[in-house]
């Protein structure tokens, strides 16, 4: 891929990335002033566990579609065949697992959110995502950014119209409620999609899956997992301890945290078809295009953690006053741009250069860390458990990859070098 033509994918992706931010920022002010802190805890809790476990429900087929079809465009009507018979069968078993999972962790009133919640995110919005990475693949970039901004726009006028409704009957919405209308928005983005990628890149072709496939696959579901784990699932952990004020008040200053750091993830997502290309002839290529990415966007990271650090005040004025305590919590969790900064650029370098394993057991580490962290520290410290646990986890995840490239590399260059020497004892 041209410079040029990284810098026009980085400016779509970027600009929907930015849109996104807007659209969840107007969407999460209007659920936490409708919702207000404790019932909004309670739905982003559940929320949490769905998407811990929905990574598998695709078995990682949209890092398969990416791969494949920024490699080989050819490749595509097999590889999107596969990935919709995986998602489709693997929303069934996900479905029936989550709410085993949530009889044995969840309060019996919080149980009933797990169908609505798993059709939205595991079902419809697997399906998004899966029409994503393929668009992006293909060099779509225009579509890729409209449609990860679709679901944020739909979400944003069904959670106006939840607060206009309430406003004009003084009704006091629950998180069942607003589960009961989750689904909307993904479900129209979902048929929106399956109409462009049919447009834009044919149809599917539904063939035998390959082994090779579905365990790259399981390699990018661990992966995927593990992120949803550290990043998320301390919000489940608050929820199953009763603790539903402090979820409310966490959850809010980590999605504004989550909406800081999306332009790095836009730049790191733009960026992605190409470190493949590159990994694909040599870890050190791809080293250097990510070093070139992480050189642009650290001083970003630094500025966003003094911002959000000093902006924390206005915490209350945009959620409403029940959210008043996140005003610290935000001041805890300031610094996560600054790592994930880091560990984005040395990850996707393993992502794209080596197999997915490799970054997979970083993140599984980082997961397994993060609980054992939450289990230690959140029933003793509530929110202050969390922040704790996820600035070290981060911190140890950016650590974790900046060694394992380094190994990567050491092993690259010992091969080659003993290439060159067997060629000249030959001849």
């Amino acid at each position: 891929m041209k410079e040029e033509r990284l810098l026009k994918g980085s400016v779509w992706i970027i600009s929907g990335q930015f849109l996104s931010m807007a659209l969840q920022a107007a969407y999460f002010v209007l659920m936490g002033r409708t919702l207000g802190s404790r019932e909004y805890g309670a739905f982003v809790g559940v929320v949490a566990l769905v998407a811990l476990l929905s990574q598998f429900s695709s078995l990682g087929m949209e890092m398969i579609l990416l791969r494949s079809v920024s490699r080989d465009r050819t490749t595509f009507s097999a590889t999107w065949g596969n990935a919709l018979q995986v998602c489709a069968c693997g929303f069934v078993l996900l479905l029936a697992f989550a709410c085993l999972i949530g009889r044995l962790t969840l309060n019996p009133e919080l149980r009933p959110l797990i169908p609505w919640i798993a059709i939205s995110d595991a079902l419809f919005g697997k399906v998004v995502q899966l029409a994503s990475r393929a668009l992006q693949g293909a060099g779509e970039m225009r579509h890729y950014a409209n449609l990860s901004t679709s679901v944020y726009a739909g979400r944003a006028v069904m959670a106006a119209a939840l607060c206009a409704y309430a406003r004009r009957t003084h009704a006091l919405p629950d998180a069942y409620l607003w589960a009961r209308i989750y689904w909307v928005a993904p479900c129209v983005t979902a048929a929106v999609a399956l109409w462009i990628v049919t447009v834009k890149l044919g149809r599917p072709r539904f063939e035998r899956l390959r082994l090779r496939d579905l365990s790259e696959g399981l390699s990018f579901s661990f992966s995927n997992s593990s992120i949803s784990a550290y990043n998320d699932i301390d919000k489940t952990f608050l929820v199953s301890v009763g603790q539903t004020y402090a979820a409310g008040i966490y959850s809010a200053a980590y999605r504004v945290i989550d909406a800081a750091t999306a332009p790095l993830y836009g730049i790191y997502t733009a960026a992605t078809p190409r470190l493949f290309r590159a990994g694909g002839r040599s870890v050190r290529e791809a080293n250097m295009h990510a070093n070139r990415l992480l050189r642009r966007t650290l001083p970003y990271g630094v500025l966003v953690a003094i911002c959000l650090y000093i902006g924390a005040g206005l915490m209350p004025h945009f959620f409403g006053p029940s959210f008043r305590g996140s005003i610290t919590v935000l001041r805890w969790l300031c610094l996560l741009p600054l790592l994930r900064v880091l560990h984005y650029a040395w990850g996707t370098t393993i992502t794209a250069s080596a197999s997915q394993w490799n970054r997979t057991a970083i993140q599984l580490g980082a997961a397994g860390l993060n609980l054992l962290l939450n289990f230690l520290l959140i029933p003793r410290w509530s929110w202050q458990g969390a922040a704790a646990a996820s600035l070290i986890t981060d911190g140890s995840l950016a650590l974790s990859s900046f060694i394992a490239l380094g190994h990567i590399r050491r092993r690259e260059r010992l091969s080659a070098q003993a290439g060159l020497t067997a060629a000249s004892l030959g001849d």
